[in-house]
């Protein structure tokens, strides 16, 4: 006889929702360091350079 199966969906949807959550934090993580750190980067340097034409502009 063939022991049932007990436990299979419960397992089955506590893996997926782990590896939901796993995979959803890896991506936020990658978007947050190689796409939105940079592009908030070259927004502050480009207003640091504006600041600084203006006060370069303002002293002359």
């Amino acid at each position: 006889m063939i022991a049932p199966i007990t436990g299979f969906m419960k397992k089955r949807v506590i893996t997926d929702i782990v590896t939901g959550f796993g995979l959803g934090t890896i991506a936020a993580l990658g978007w947050w360091h190689y796409v939105h750190k940079p592009m908030v980067k070259t927004r502050e340097d480009y207003y640091a350079q504006l600041a600084a034409q203006k006060k370069a502009e303002e002293e002359a």
